[in-house]
């Protein structure tokens, strides 16, 4: 059996191209959709982007341990 990587090589040079360029495509895709989606739904709360995230997690953790 065939390695990965020695059945990428046994393919021809223009498949190797469009293998390439569908997975740019898909990439580029992938990154124009995500920011479409999140301008069609804004996060509600800026307070978990900004500041440290060790901040954040302490807080969060804090406001849980309050409502048990």
């Amino acid at each position: 059996m065939k390695s990965f990587w020695a059945s990428y090589k046994s393919l021809s040079p223009r498949t190797r191209v469009y293998l390439g360029l569908g997975g740019i495509a898909i990439a580029l895709t992938g990154h124009y959709v995500s920011d479409w989606l999140e301008k069609k739904i804004p996060v509600e709360s800026q307070k978990a982007t900004t500041g440290k995230a060790s901040d954040n997690l302490s807080s969060q953790i804090t406001n849980t341990s309050q409502k048990t």
